[in-house]
């Protein structure tokens, strides 16, 4: 006798899906590390702060990876710090697509709020909801329901009541 196993519940795949198109369509997918010359800008044949900041270089991963602490990088260091600028900016895409799932799979979970018309957007932890619903009452309750996700800093609230509906 066959026995069945339970198909994941309708919020895990949301949860699973929307982290897989996030992840694929990020702006981290395929990054390249530009030329060692693109980033010397001053042909010097090293690179400042200044000029790592320039290609979007993180100052913790330039001083993380300044080995010698001449505060310039060669090129091994540069690999290293845009390795590590990478590794850091893909782990905030990572965590606002999770906090962004994990609001939608609360609103969607939710019989107040029903949250099929409820957009989520996460940018460095703060939510954006936007949409029509159709009572006063979801409004109140989709902020609620953001707040309480671990990571949230902040809500901004753009929800907007239907006219044609009553509240």
């Amino acid at each position: 006798m066959k026995t069945l196993t339970p198909s994941p519940s309708l919020p895990v795949l949301i949860l699973a899906a929307t982290l897989g198109a996030f992840v694929a369509t990020s702006p981290m997918a395929g990054l390249v590390t530009p030329p060692f010359n693109v980033y010397d800008s001053n042909a010097d044949g090293v690179i400042s702060l200044e000029e790592f900041q320039a290609q979007g270089g993180l100052v913790k991963s330039f001083h993380d990876s300044d080995m010698n602490r001449d505060l310039s990088l060669s090129e091994e260091e540069l690999a290293n710090a845009s390795a590590s600028t990478d590794r850091i900016m893909s782990t905030q895409y990572v965590d606002d697509a999770w906090i962004t799932a994990k609001v939608k799979t609360m609103l969607l979970k939710n019989d107040i709020v029903k949250g099929l018309s409820v957009n989520v957007e996460t940018r460095k932890g703060l939510v954006q909801l936007s949409g029509w619903v159709d009572h006063a009452s979801q409004i109140d309750q989709a902020e609620r329901i953001a707040r309480s996700v671990d990571g949230v800093k902040s809500v901004r609230n753009d929800l907007l009541l239907d006219k044609r509906s009553r509240s």
